[in-house]
């Protein structure tokens, strides 16, 4: 008889281990399947001991062993993998099972007994290769030509290649840059393939003695290949590396974690890296492959349009009401003539679920805030209404008059996909129009259908959200981005960062014209994108990071907490002396959330090299379930 001790893997449980006993010698490592309150759920054994050795704290244990009624393993598992896990759980403040079930696909661990593993794997942390870590910035054709190269060199040392992306369309255009000469050794995993099918290809990746280039997303970092050379995480700016669900890790983190665990080489590449990321390379922590490009071409012409002048000019020749526009004139004088030209043009719009922006119906100015220039957002309160800034939390009474115009009508103002669709088919009633966004296109397949009837139509005008970006696989004559505005009263520091990653990628698929709208034409982050000037945005960007003490110079720790006012409060005053020395800043606002709950928002600031932090770790942990942990969250509140 045995007793094990093993790390549930599966959500919302709090322990890091829980203990079974078991008439059958299971070894360590192995996946199993366990009771767990009402479920079965499968578990890994790191521990296995004598019920004779282990009599007396049985004995005085305060609760009675289940039994495992079922035998079955696997050891799918590698020791690096786990270590990998439990030490991206420290980080991110989740158990190890959390964390693990985050990072293994739930189909393959339904599945871990058809996958056939190696007798003949080398021994873990006994590759000669050494662990370094690299950075390029350039465009995809570049930064192709170089992976290509990489990988030769991998296969000329009989190492593999694991080539980490954020999205199964990602994944899609990866391949076919990629596999053209090594088809036989080019294996691509996603979460949209079947089960038959990921079984197989994992088996066939064990099973191969050449090297491969395996084309995933994080998640099928489990597979036990043992001769990984090189990890290549490209799009490393996109923020679907990050989950949605608590633990909330980070595969980019976690890749890294397992680069050391494995000895391998790693390789960070984008066409805008991450403000984070740039500040290591200065700071030695990260090698360039190639020398970074800061200054980002485009042979397309360019032109940012106030709309706010536009707006000013229209109020002056109307007498008996304002007019709002949504499309310049010289924006819908190129839908025009991408019509006559057998053209197509891609219209970007910022807005699907996002907060609105506040401004002057008489003027068009934006309400801003007055201490770091963000752009505020309009919220309701019982004594009265009130501006917020969701970037630092400056709070203001909303009694207030346009500072430019001085006129009273301020008001919320946002421009939807949707809108923008009619506006085009109002004006251009025969045109070819397609869109792409959450509620057009649901599921993968929708888009990408979508995306292909686009490019076959002549004429073609697709509207859409940033979800287009992923399906716009070729160059496309004619863009523009009409509405990208709102994305500035996101409460988000990095927001910059993330609309000129926007900016850049529509420009590096525009053939001919690319036209940005805005009504605050001072954001200096449009004329960075319309001429490339990446090493000036990063100075800016890194200046202000480092003013609010934002990461890299801190890591942050979003507390969410809910309920109702009086709840909140008592919450927020015992997390305060909880955590102490350690302060928690609150944002002013209560959210309001249904059946009568309000939820406020706080942020702990962690000095640059000081996480994680063990005592407030383990404070932190103590937090009850519904308490929400965000480490390097992507908003504030």
């Amino acid at each position: 008889m045995k007793i094990l001790e093993v790390i549930p893997i599966s959500k919302g449980i709090n322990k890091d281990t829980l203990s079974y006993f078991s008439g059958s010698d299971i070894p360590i490592g192995s996946i199993i399947k366990v009771p767990l309150r009402k479920r079965i759920v499968p578990a890994l054994v790191i521990d296995s001991k004598n019920v004779e050795d282990s009599k007396s704290e049985i004995k005085n244990s305060s609760f009675a062993l289940k039994k495992i009624e079922k035998t079955k393993y696997t050891n799918l598992l590698t020791k690096n993998f786990v270590e990998s896990a439990q030490a991206t759980a420290d980080y991110y403040i989740g158990s190890t099972g959390s964390v693990l079930n985050s990072l293994i696909p739930k189909m393959l661990l339904e599945n871990t007994d058809k996958i056939k593993l190696s007798e003949n794997m080398i021994p873990e942390n006994k590759k000669t290769t050494k662990a370094e870590k690299f950075v390029i910035q350039s465009n995809d054709d570049d930064r192709y030509a170089e992976y290509k190269s990489i990988i030769r060199e991998e296969f000329a040392k009989n190492s593999s290649v694991f080539f980490c992306l954020p999205t199964i369309q990602d994944i899609k255009k990866a391949k076919e840059a990629l596999h053209k000469g090594i088809e036989s050794y080019t294996f691509v995993l996603h979460s949209s393939m079947n089960k038959k099918d990921i079984v197989e290809t994992i088996n066939k990746i064990i099973a191969e003695k050449h090297s491969v280039l395996i084309i995933a997303t994080g998640g099928f970092f489990t597979v036990p290949k043992d001769n990984i050379g090189t990890i290549i995480l490209d799009k490393e700016n996109s923020r679907a590396y990050k989950t949605q669900t608590r633990p909330y890790i980070d595969m980019r983190k976690f890749a890294e974690i397992f680069s050391e665990k494995i000895n391998a080489k790693i390789i960070f590449g984008d066409l805008l890296l991450r403000t984070d990321t740039i500040w290591r390379q200065k700071k030695g922590e990260l090698v360039e492959l190639v020398s970074l490009k800061f200054r980002s071409l485009t042979t397309s012409s360019q032109e940012i349009i106030d709309m706010r002048s536009i707006q000013k000019e229209t109020s002056e020749t109307e007498t008996s009401k304002k007019v709002f526009r949504i499309l310049s004139e010289k924006l819908e004088k190129e839908i025009k003539n991408n019509i006559e030209n057998n053209e197509h043009m891609f219209i970007f719009t910022g807005r699907r679920g996002l907060s609105p922006s506040t401004v002057c119906a008489d003027c068009g100015n934006i309400v801003k805030c007055n201490s770091c220039g963000a752009h505020t957002v309009l919220h309701t309160s019982a004594a009265e209404n009130f501006f917020l800034c969701h970037k630092c939390g400056e709070r203001r009474s909303a009694l207030e008059k346009c500072l430019l115009c001085g006129g009273w009508r301020l008001t919320t103002l946002g421009i939807g996909s949707e809108l923008v669709e009619q506006k085009i088919k109002e004006l251009f009633p025969k045109a070819a129009i397609f869109r792409i966004d959450a509620d057009a296109t649901a599921t993968h397949n929708k888009a990408q259908t979508v995306a292909d009837k686009f490019y076959n139509s002549p004429q073609g005008i697709l509207v859409g959200t940033e979800m287009a970006l992923l399906y716009l696989t070729g160059k496309i004559e004619n863009t523009a981005v009409v509405s990208i505005d709102s994305f500035f009263s996101i409460p988000d520091f990095r927001i910059n960062e993330r609309i000129l990653n926007i900016l850049l990628k529509i420009r590096s698929i525009t053939d001919k014209n690319f036209i940005i709208q805005t009504r605050d034409i001072s954001q200096k982050v449009f004329d960075y994108a319309i001429k490339g000037n990446l090493v000036d945005f990063y100075r800016d960007e890194i200046s202000d990071r480092e003013k609010f003490n934002f990461p890299p110079f801190s890591t942050l720790i979003k507390i969410s907490i809910s309920g109702t006012k009086d709840e909140v409060l008592e919450s927020v005053e015992n997390l305060q002396k909880l955590i102490a020395p350690h302060t928690i800043d609150i944002f002013p606002a209560f959210i309001p959330q249904s059946k009568g709950k309000y939820g406020v928002n706080g942020i702990i600031k962690i000095p640059m090299g000081k996480w994680p932090e063990k005592d407030l770790r383990e404070k932190l942990k103590m937090l009850p379930m519904d308490i929400l942990i965000n480490v390097d969250p992507d908003s504030l509140i």
